[in-house]
């Protein structure tokens, strides 16, 4: 989001601050003197505030004058083309991100000015007059021009060197504006830029973040970003103790910022080491005490190092803090759901899911384990019917297969013994199509062709699901036990009489 430079707002804190002080100390003969070296102070922390100040200015764009006399003028294009990289850096940055590498960007006219008094010079001069003989600026100056010849062309430069350049291909402006943002986040933000890249090519995006890593200053909150997103890659493939390094980096980088010590708690809840994640937690919560987020992680944390018949209600008491400080966050109200379930309060669990599916009806985890409360209630109809709409809010392929077999198991339980196991059969096999190497699916059929005394068939699905899960007893016991049912039933050879 777009922040102003608030010289007024900044004005009026200093200038509180000091004349509080002159009024304390002043007698009537010096305070007019007093009240000018005050003056003085103010407007002299100002010029060094903004001298130093991590800001991207847009430039007006030029445009044609048929473009201009319509009311898109320059100040139009520079806005907009403001818009625009703001919502490709807010679309490509995920909300882990917090407010890494945050972007503080306005278009000139936006930034508020006023006259030094006796010198009669504004404030922007005073600071662009000294940055340029200091050759001194942080922030990074956007330019550039539209041409228009039969259709437009726009040319977009960040601190004079072009970073985008058009053809005359298009009828819109603000569809040029919007292809230039890429390019200029490229320059502006390269971590956004890396995020977009890795999307859509893995490999590559990474490569990028080690790239900004290697390159820019270490104060550079980019790099902070770039560790993030490496540190998520690598929590997502499993890999947590790497990510954890990756995220420890990223706290001493900036330890005052939260998304970073949330990531680190996260990597080590998922190796286990519950206490080392509580801290981070917590610090966390003390960063930022109405963010839902760390109460609903120090609720699960707590669930995690309760032993088995140990009461829940610590971290039950965590879940509710954080639904009541964001009633529509989802992630909390299914995780009291599942502790409430725990607890043996079903009644409470079912209406946690169900005001999590009221928040949004395609929630998948509340469909699916109001589904499992539902079933475990011997209300098979409408454990089917959450099942079913669970299928329909995913795609992934793990997810829909364990969704298919649970489909099947409970399908199942209706029939009852000697029932009619059709149904269940393509459900098992609908898994297995989708997701070929979960082993459950295998185990679950090979256990309907037992029963049908199918036993070649019970061995094969048996012994695919013994090659993808070697550890699982009960699956290696059901191979064991269909190998003994063929060898129990199968002919016995005739004897060969010898010499």
């Amino acid at each position: 989001m777009a922040q102003l430079h608030l010289y007024w707002l900044n004005f009026k804190t200093y200038s509180q601050s000091v004349f509080g002080w002159i009024a304390r100390t002043a007698t009537v003969t010096n305070l007019v003197a007093l009240t000018w070296i005050g003056l003085s102070v103010v407007i002299c922390v100002l010029i060094v505030r903004e001298v130093t100040r991590d800001v991207v200015t847009i430039e007006p764009i030029s445009v044609p004058k048929t473009l201009a006399d319509s009311g898109y003028t320059s100040d139009v294009a520079s806005h907009r083309l403001r818009d625009a990289i703001n919502h490709y850096a807010s679309f490509n940055k995920p909300s882990y991100f917090g407010d890494i590498g945050g972007l503080n960007i306005s278009a000139r006219d936006e930034l508020p000015d006023f006259v030094v008094p006796t010198i009669g010079l504004s404030l922007n001069a005073i600071v662009s007059s000294i940055q340029s003989v200091l050759h001194y600026s942080r922030g990074h100056v956007i330019s550039g021009e539209m041409i228009f010849h039969d259709k437009f062309a726009l040319r977009v430069r960040v601190d004079g060197r072009q970073v985008y350049s058009s053809g005359f291909d298009s009828d819109s402006p603000d569809d040029l504006l919007a292809k230039a943002a890429p390019a200029v986040i490229e320059i502006i933000q390269p971590v956004v830029a890396a995020m977009a890249l890795y999307r859509d090519h893995q490999d590559q995006g990474l490569l990028k973040a080690d790239e900004i890593i290697a390159h820019t200053d270490q104060s550079d909150a980019n790099v902070q970003g770039a560790f993030i997103l490496k540190g998520n890659h690598s929590l997502a493939t499993g890999n947590n103790a790497d990510a954890e390094k990756m995220f420890r980096k990223a706290v001493s980088l900036h330890w005052s910022d939260p998304s970073a010590h949330n990531l680190l708690g996260i990597a080590l809840q998922r190796q286990r080491k519950l206490d080392e994640a509580m801290v981070q937690f917590q610090r966390f919560a003390e960063m930022s005490p109405r963010s839902p987020v760390p109460y609903n992680n120090i609720g699960y944390n707590l669930v995690l190092a309760t032993k088995p018949g140990e009461k829940l209600n610590a971290a039950i008491e965590q879940y509710r803090h954080a639904i009541e400080l964001d009633p529509r966050y989802l992630l909390a109200r299914n995780n009291l759901g599942l502790a409430l379930s725990r607890e043996g309060n079903i009644k409470d669990a079912i209406s946690e899911y169900r005001a999590a599916i009221q928040v949004d009806p395609k929630y998948l985890f509340a469909h699916w384990n109001l589904a499992y409360v539902l079933r475990g209630q011997h209300k098979l109809d409408d454990a089917l019917a959450e099942y079913r709409t669970a299928i329909d809010c995913t795609k992934d392929k793990r997810q829909l297969a364990i969704l298919h077999v649970s489909v099947g198991d409970t399908l199942k339980g209706k029939a009852g013994a000697g029932g009619e196991l059709d149904d269940t059969i393509a459900e098992y096999r609908r898994a297995i199509e989708i997701d070929p190497t979960y082993s459950w699916a295998h185990n679950n059929l090979g256990l309907i062709w037992r029963d049908q005394e199918k036993i070649d068939d019970a061995i094969a699905e048996f012994r695919s699901a013994t090659q993808l899960e070697a550890a699982n007893e009960t699956m290696k016991e059901n191979l064991e036990q269909a190998l003994k049912m063929k060898d129990a039933g199968a002919p016995k050879e005739a004897s060969v009489a010898k010499e």
